[in-house]
């Protein structure tokens, strides 16, 4: 079994706290995506989250006109509101370190408790506001800035 904390430790340098929409459809995600000779990383984490969300296998693709080159990969991916629920009470009792990381995941946990709370009559209006601010965070997260000194 993996230690809390380096659950923690991976998922604030390569987790995904993210969301995709449809209409007025919104889904959840939490992901890892990691190269193919670290699957077993992967499959750890999905057992240390007693086996919720599902392990995808992506193939070698060569560069194209629309994609770069990308190498065989292993990802793990939670989609069922229920079982997000996990995901939020691991990272509440062992909360990210880095601060965009942090604030991306409790913009994402708000979206999740909201859709947990409110699954019968949800205002999609809501979830639109949060999904902005979920956006705005994660692309400055990945975002890397060199400082001249």
């Amino acid at each position: 079994m993996l230690n809390h904390w380096y659950v923690t430790g991976l998922c604030d340098g390569e987790a995904a706290f993210t969301y995709s929409r449809a209409s007025k459809s919104f889904a959840l995600y939490f992901a890892i995506r990691q190269k193919q000779e670290n699957k077993q990383i992967i499959e750890n984490i999905r057992e240390y989250f007693k086996y919720i969300g599902t392990i995808y296998y992506g193939k070698e693709s060569k560069i194209g006109s629309k994609t770069g080159f990308s190498q065989p990969s292993v990802y793990y991916r939670v989609t069922k509101i229920t079982e997000l629920e996990r995901i939020v009470e691991h990272f509440d009792k062992y909360p990210l370190q880095s601060e965009k990381k942090r604030q991306a995941y409790d913009a994402w946990r708000e979206m999740v408790k909201y859709k947990l709370e409110n699954f019968r009559d949800i205002d999609y209006s809501k979830l639109v506001v949060l999904a902005e601010k979920l956006s705005n965070l994660n692309s400055q997260s990945r975002a890397f800035k060199v400082h001249k000194t």
